[in-house]
């Protein structure tokens, strides 16, 4: 007799025919099949079709929930239960790219006919035994895989390059497991998101505080995404550096290293280089960053940020030349010049020859090893402005107008004739200002400037466009009446 997956109360157990096909609590488990078309990131006029599989859970209100790097750039999306062989047509409703979570929709009501959604519950302490379950490549059926949750902590997700709250787990989580969901009991604990390149047998998957706060940004309608408060940070582990910034034995903290520029702008003087971060929202902030839970585990202090979305104020309290002070600061969308983008096209602009694009991380991973130490630097930096971006020069197509210019490439485009370049817009503005004459670009580390002859390059363009079969000579966002 074949075995059916139940789920009685808080325990998962293996028992035979007692639930009927149409029942199977783990209808619920859908497996996705994905058509994508890529960006080319370092020819950006250029799509690259691809496919691949994931797996995803229903919630309350008909949703589909599984990672966002599962339905990137997607063209189609299909879904099916393991107790049938109907292929549905999933649409997206929700996307944050941040914490790798998205929510999809299915319209054919007879989809949900033998479903029992799953509710979320709570993200299990260690040592707790948990159950993945999804379909991983090497097999078309729904796959289960045991664990122990080994660790809890902040870790760079590797779809967004954000620094959230993960948990590890030692059960592999492999290509297709992605967006399943990992049970304690008879509910979710986590999404399953990603394995460990090094580590055999380990696997992470988004506990239950960041799908929350998922759940409640989705809400108004629209997605904010998990927010930053706008500034670096140091330990303060060393003792004298806890002297020299005037510390009692009894306070810990974190050095402020860095206020972003628009964490200046908005919140003027709330916080300052060289203050100490003593506590936030109550919460004790210690030497290395954490904080207590009731339990006693610890947590990174940027835990309590999952608890507030977007525009909500945070109290901190600081230390500030050996005086303590108090401040508030609102919870920002992250402000960093680069962040990966998906489900859009890459903007670019081809000017005799020279193309020109938003420097993104996405960008950054095309290059490889190839990428350049001076673009990796500015991963860390905070924009000027709200629309501020990073320009690059990422290649010459070959012409006799470029002459001489054609080997460089990946250069930062600071300023075009005095005028610094504020982003891929303002570069394309200034270099349709005027019909004749001269534009002087300089570069952010290239100390010879570039010098255009605006009327030869701009007559080149379209020679160049059809020897190197480009569509236009610039991304749809940026064309006339966009």
């Amino acid at each position: 007799m074949k075995l059916k997956t139940v789920l009685i109360g808080s325990v998962l157990l293996m028992a035979a025919g007692i639930f009927a096909a149409e029942n199977n609590p783990l209808n619920a488990v859908v497996k996705l099949e994905v058509r994508t078309s890529n960006p080319n990131y370092i020819a950006p006029w250029q799509q690259v079709m691809d496919g691949a599989t994931g797996s995803g859970v229903v919630i309350g209100g008909r949703r589909i929930l599984t990672n966002a790097h599962n339905i990137a750039n997607s063209t189609i999306i299909t879904v099916r239960k393991h107790n049938t062989d109907t292929i549905y047509t999933a649409k997206v409703e929700f996307v944050d790219h941040g914490c790798d979570l998205a929510t999809l929709l299915v319209n054919e009501p007879e989809f949900y006919r033998d479903i029992t959604p799953f509710e979320i519950g709570e993200t299990p302490p260690l040592q707790a035994e948990v159950l993945a379950i999804g379909y991983p490549i090497g097999g078309d059926g729904l796959s289960m895989t045991k664990g122990i949750v080994s660790r809890i902590e902040n870790r760079m997700y590797s779809h967004s390059l954000r620094n959230l709250l993960a948990v590890q787990l030692d059960a592999a989580i492999n290509p297709g497991n992605s967006g399943g969901p990992v049970f304690y009991g008879s509910k979710i604990a986590g999404i399953a998101f990603q394995g460990h390149r090094k580590g055999e047998n380990l696997g992470y998957m988004i506990p239950c505080e960041v799908i929350r706060h998922f759940l409640k940004d989705i809400e108004d309608g629209r997605v904010d995404g998990c927010g930053l408060l706008g500034f670096s940070y140091a330990s303060l582990e060393n003792p004298g550096m806890r002297a020299y910034y005037k510390m009692s034995p009894e306070q810990t903290g974190m050095l402020i290293t860095m206020v972003n520029p628009l964490t200046e702008k908005t919140s003027p003087g709330a916080i300052k280089i060289n203050d100490v971060l003593l506590s936030i929202d109550g919460h004790k902030v210690a030497n290395n960053g954490n904080i207590r839970l009731a339990n006693g585990e610890p947590r990174h202090f940027s835990y309590l940020l999952l608890k507030k979305q977007i525009g909500e104020k945070v109290k901190l309290t600081l230390l500030r030349s050996g005086r303590e002070i108090t401040a508030e600061l609102p919870v920002r969308k992250p402000d960093y010049y680069m962040i990966p983008v998906y489900d859009r096209e890459m903007d670019y602009f081809c000017f005799g020859g020279i193309i020109f694009t938003t420097l993104t991380s996405n960008y950054l991973a095309a290059l490889g090893k190839n990428a350049p130490d001076t673009l990796t630097a500015q991963m860390v930096k905070g924009k000027d402005f709200e629309d501020s971006e990073l320009v690059v020069l990422t290649m010459v197509l070959g012409d006799e107008v470029n002459i001489g210019y054609q080997d460089i490439i990946t250069e930062l485009v600071s300023s075009v004739n005095g005028v610094k370049v504020r982003n891929l817009r303002h570069l394309i503005e200034l270099l349709e200002k005027k019909n004749d004459g001269y534009a002087i670009l300089k570069f952010d580390q290239q100390n010879t400037p570039m010098v255009l002859d605006l009327k030869q390059f701009r007559a080149a363009t379209p020679r160049i466009l059809e020897k190197y079969q480009l569509p236009a000579d610039r991304s749809r966002a940026y064309r006339k009446g966009k």
